[in-house]
């Protein structure tokens, strides 16, 4: 009596398994509601056990088809009038499917009548199946919750073989996978309801009978395999022989007895602390819960090619992830198709890709696994177009959180639309893609094995519930799928079987999920990584588990732990030349400090670097980079500043990068003041000797050390000079640091490598400007254009002082600037002929609103050659004038004292000019 005033219904109660769990429930003292799809078949199996000696009172009939939710709804009406409540709810009814290999599983009853034609006797369709093992265990659930008594226990017959290899019987298999998950799900969610229902899961092994023996022989023939393989493989996995009748113990089959005591435990209070459990009972065999790997690192893309690698992607409502993908596939140089189940996500892909740039290259089309047209449609193209299909991806319909979080939805229509679009259309396609790849194997258009790979979606922020039971599904399609083609290449029928994995997101909610998905996604299409599980996970957590939050650059998956130990010292470290160089070196491994005068831009440099190396792994990035801002190099106080740092933070320095450095006057030889070239050459060139003195005797001492000076093209080389107009003094302290490393290197090796690196122009803020500052073309151009206007003033000056005219009446003319202004004052004839030239040009180059001869700093230039060249305002006896001279101003102009330029006054045409 250890069932002693419960309550049960069991569904599929007269046949098998339900016929001895039905005797046995009566037996310890329950009363049983017994279904079958037919009232009288219900009523004939109670007159049986009453017959039997059990009591009618305790025994109900009832009658519901799998999709009759109505009869199911009066059934429990029936039972709760009777008996007030329900205690028990066994689902074990079903139906065995279709047993054909995927390509010929029967979706309608077209199907059927073709494989009646074909000399097959199938009765039932793959939607059928779906509905009779996993949407009636599933409605039922639904619409027996009200009746369930507090502590009520809920078991879902499956099968062992819903995680096993399973010839021929995916329409079985798949729903059955389906249904564990969902019990699992269930058991999560009722737990802790206010009625705390439990749900556990049964899954019965290979049951003695003819039945099994009979099901074994026929797979054995399907499969073109001697008669007792497909039962040898069984027993091979069980680890428990069984004493029978006196016999010695032998493997054998477990007894529906068996199955039917473990189902009135979970039935009894005995079992009142179990919930969300899988009972086995298979005599031991030893078989995985899930096949499943974790991905644990991300994957070097260096080696991927896809070109003229043809990739099928099937996409869903997630429109962003499909193309993301598609460009990620594309990028490595495939051909993608790229379809979606509703139209809408096709135009929308579409404009995604175009703000891409990426429309013309990818195609775009519809595809429902549900209308089998729109397959055959698509499989068409590939076949017309391309001539091979080396790779398909399948996103599940929905986005993730599509069908809620609940698995006990309000309306059945829920139920329902999943069945269909997560069981019945991924079979569905796949049964099509089969037989494509069945036909096209026997055109000879078939190269090497296709990859099919199926994705989940990722975290649904809730239970991700809907998200497994798809991927419970897809994973027993996917091993059933892998065995009968591995069965048929063997028998001949086939040359290549697929390569199927999942790829589960739903365990991440990190929003590198995608990227790391696509990663993978290209990796597995390269062919290079095999992997025999078929479930690939997401890690839960991406940094922790690869010890990386992104995929590093190509660049620094190179240089990783190339430079583990070494310290680097860089000038100029903030931008440019120098920051790369500092991240670069720091990526490889190497502690860095930067050196520059932008605090601000050496921070922001610096951030950017501990994070790229927290992202892919080095322990403690903050300590792997110092900065030093406020260092001019042209300060041999900074300069010493410097090497301490380096020493107290990092006690040693390998790696001395001379980069830091100044752009120079930027003038013409005749106009450059001595200050100018010093400050360039201790900027550029004093600063590296510095530098190298202080630093290479601890190098000499440690016994390595690297020491690099960045030079520039426009240094020239060994034996030719680079002519570089305006740019002299930057030029020769250029040259000056390729041969001081030229010279040095005889001297400081063999401990001490020195280089000099000589670029070009760089692409940069600095050639391209920033801000209000214009770049380096822009500034050499208006540099030319002065100083063409500068030699052309000083050339007419020079004439007309050499025709007699003094300079002295020669800038008073030139001081009006205007160019009317200063042909009113009746000039030299060399002047006149610089303003009509000058007015012709500006005509001609469209300009011509141009009147003035001057800006102040070609006046200053002007008046400092005049000066320097000893000609300057001569007077009767020879000598310079003392007096000054009008400079330009557009407006007006003043006048200061060459000798005195503090005495400047301000321009009157306005105090800030």
């Amino acid at each position: 009596m250890r069932l002693n005033g419960k309550v049960a219904l069991i569904t599929g109660a007269a046949g098998g398994i339900g016929g001895v769990v039905t005797r046995m429930y009566l037996r310890e003292g329950a009363r049983v509601a017994i279904s079958s799809r037919s009232l009288e078949r219900a009523e004939q199996f109670r007159a049986a056990l009453m017959a039997e000696g059990f009591s009618g009172d305790d025994i109900l009939p009832v009658a519901f088809a799998p999709t009759d939710l109505a009869g199911m709804q009066a059934a429990l009406e029936a039972i709760a009038a009777r008996w007030g409540g329900l205690d028990v709810l066994i689902n074990n009814a079903g139906s065995a499917g279709a047993k054909q290999p995927l390509f010929r599983i029967p979706f309608t009853l077209e199907d059927l009548d073709q494989l009646a034609a074909e000399g097959f006797t199938e009765t039932e369709t793959m939607r059928e199946s779906a509905a009779n093992l996993l949407g009636l265990p599933w409605h039922l659930t639904r619409l027996a919750l009200p009746y369930l008594r507090v502590g009520a226990s809920i078991i879902n017959v499956s099968t062992i073989f819903s995680r096993t290899n399973y010839y021929g019987r995916i329409p079985y298999v798949v729903p059955k996978s389906a249904l564990n998950a969902l019990s699992l799900g269930l058991a999560k969610q009722l737990g802790t309801t206010d009625r705390a229902v439990r749900v556990n899961t049964v899954f019965p092994g290979p049951i003695d009978s003819d039945r099994i023996r009979t099901v074994f022989g026929a797979m054995d023939r399907l499969k073109g395999v001697p008669e007792g393989t497909t039962a040898q493989e069984f027993f091979d996995i069980m680890i428990l022989a069984r004493a029978r009748g006196g016999e010695a113990p032998t493997k054998c089959y477990p007894t529906q007895a068996d199955v039917a005591h473990v189902m009135l435990f979970l039935g009894s209070d005995e079992s009142a602390a179990i919930s969300g459990h899988n009972f086995e009972i298979t005599h031991g065999m030893q078989v995985k819960a899930q096949s499943r790997t974790k991905l644990t690192a991300w994957p070097d893309q260096r080696l991927i090619d896809l070109s003229r690698r043809v990739v099928l992607i099937v996409g869903g409502e997630q429109v962003h992830d499909a193309v993301t993908i598609a460009a990620s596939q594309q990028s490595y140089g495939a051909s993608v198709i790229l379809t979606f189940r509703q139209p809408e996500a096709v135009n929308t892909a579409k404009a995604q890709l175009e703000s891409h740039g990426l429309n013309h290259s990818i195609a775009v089309t519809w595809l429902d696994p549900l209308r089998r047209e729109s397959v055959t449609s698509v499989f068409d193209l590939i076949r017309e177009r391309y001539h091979r299909l080396d790779t398909v991806i399948v996103f599940p319909a929905h986005a993730a959180g599509y069908y809620g979080p609940e698995l006990i939805p309000d309306e059945p229509e829920r139920i329902r639309q999943f069945t269909d679009e997560a069981i019945l259309g991924t079979t569905a396609f796949a049964a099509q893609l089969s037989r494509f790849l069945l036909a096209f194997d026997a055109e000879n258009e078939l190269q090497e094995p296709v990859n099919v790979l199926f994705l989940t979606n990722e975290h649904d922020g809730a239970t991700n519930a809907f998200e497994d039971i798809y991927r419970a599904a897809v994973e027993q399609l996917l091993r059933v799928w892998r065995h009968e083609d591995e069965l048929q290449v063997a028998a001949g029928t086939r040359r290549f079987a697929v390569r199927t994995n999942q790829i589960v997101r739903y365990a991440n909610a990190e929003p590198d999920n995608l990227k790391f998905t696509a990663d993978w996604l290209a990796t597995l299409a390269n062919r290079v990584r095999l992997f025999d599980e078929l479930n690939l996970y997401v890690p839960e957590n991406i940094q922790r588990t690869t010890g990386k939050a992104e995929l590093p650059r190509d660049i620094a998956r190179t240089l990783l732990g190339l430079h583990i130990g070494k310290v680097a010292v860089i000038t100029g470290g903030s931008a440019g030349i120098g920051g790369a160089i500092g991240h670069y070196l720091a990526l490889s491994g190497a502690k860095v400090v930067l050196a520059a005068r932008d605090a601000e831009r050496l921070a922001a440099l610096k951030r950017e670097i501990v994070a790229e190396l927290f992202a892919i792994g080095y322990p403690q990035p903050e300590t792997r980079v110092e900065i030093l801002p406020d260092i001019d190099v042209a300060d041999e106080e900074a300069l010493g500043r410097l090497v301490k740092f380096a020493m107290d933070k990092f006690g040693r320095i390998d790696f001395l990068i001379n980069n830091a450095g100044i752009a120079g006057a930027e003038e013409m030889v005749v106009d450059l003041p001595l200050a100018a070239w010093r400050h360039t050459l201790k900027a550029n060139l004093l600063s590296n000797y510095s530098l190298i003195y202080k630093i290479a005797p601890l190098m000499k001492k440690q016994g390595a050390g690297y020491i690099l000076n960045v030079s520039s093209y426009f240094g020239g080389e060994k034996y030719v000079a680079v002519a570089y107009p305006n740019r002299s003094d930057y030029a020769v302290s250029k040259a000056g640091q390729r041969a001081l490393a030229e010279i040095l290197a005889r001297h400081l090796g063999p401990e001490i490598q020195i280089n000099a690196l000589s670029p070009g122009p760089v692409e940069g803020k600095r050639l391209r400007g920033e801000g209000s500052r214009p770049g380096l073309y822009a500034r050499r151009a208006r540099l030319i254009l002065e100083n063409k206007r500068l030699n052309d003033i000083h050339d007419a000056v020079i004439r007309a002082w050499r025709e007699g005219e003094t300079v002295k009446a020669t800038l008073g003319a030139l001081a009006h600037n205007h160019f009317d202004e200063v042909l009113a004052a009746n000039p030299p004839e060399p002047v006149r002929r610089l303003i009509a030239h000058l007015r012709a040009g500006a005509v001609n180059e469209g300009h011509s609103d141009s009147h003035y001869l001057m800006t102040r700093k070609i006046a200053e230039k002007l008046l400092h050659r005049l000066f320097e060249g000893a000609i300057w305002l001569r007077s009767k006896t020879g000598k310079p004038s003392r007096w000054g001279f009008w400079v330009s101003c557009p407006n007006r102009l003043s006048r200061f004292s060459i000798r005195s330029k503090s005495k400047r006054k301000p321009c009157a045409c306005s105090p800030a000019c």
